[in-house]
């Protein structure tokens, strides 16, 4: 197809100059400097395909990862979660029997009084550090999450440099002509001077 399309350029260029051997040769040269460069784009452009295609399975694959990854730390916030409200219960049962056991014990007056406040007290201060160990669970979950973002942003990114890289690199028609135009008038440049 190049060949052909390139005969008139090379009938042109052998107009008067170049006979005999020394044009069958340069048209040759034309031709086959042209067939090269076609192959050369085609080359060119199955491995920009390629590298296309790997890009979006790359960028694919780190959403999937993010999506898998953001589905754990959500599944271990939860069970973080679960085991806060039965700490949680475990001590509003304990408070509920240290109160019993006071009153139990058939104390009357300041006393008593002391007592149940200090089981409250106790009892205040766990639910304190079930609250803060779930708000650090908390805060180190949406951490996890943006560290896990960046991360596929990053891989995205770079899934994107090298889809966009690979289409910077495919070749077309009028490249194979614009080498091969060029081939021609550097062959055609060499064979007038010895000529």
């Amino acid at each position: 197809m190049c060949v052909m399309a390139l005969a008139p350029v090379g009938a042109a260029l052998t107009g008067g100059t170049l006979t005999g051997a020394t044009a069958g040769l340069f048209a040759m040269q034309l031709g086959l400097g042209a067939v090269t460069a076609g192959m050369q784009m085609q080359q060119s452009n199955r491995i920009a395909s390629y590298q296309g295609q790997a890009a979006v399975r790359a960028a694919e694959s780190a959403n999937k990862a993010f999506a898998i990854q953001q589905e754990g730390l959500a599944s271990r916030l939860r069970e973080e979660r679960q085991k806060s409200a039965q700490e949680s219960q475990e001590v509003s049962k304990k408070r509920l029997q240290a109160q019993g056991a006071i009153r139990a014990s058939e104390r009357t007056g300041l006393t008593i009084d002391l007592l149940l406040a200090d089981a409250d007290r106790q009892a205040a201060n766990w639910q304190d550090a079930l609250t803060q160990t779930m708000q650090s669970a908390t805060q180190q979950y949406g951490r996890d999450v943006k560290g896990l973002e960046a991360q596929r942003d990053g891989r995205t990114n770079q899934a994107i440099d090298t889809r966009n890289q690979a289409m910077a690199n495919q070749r077309g028609l009028l490249d194979v002509i614009a080498q091969t135009a060029n081939t021609g008038l550097t062959s055609y440049s060499n064979l007038y001077q010895k000529a």
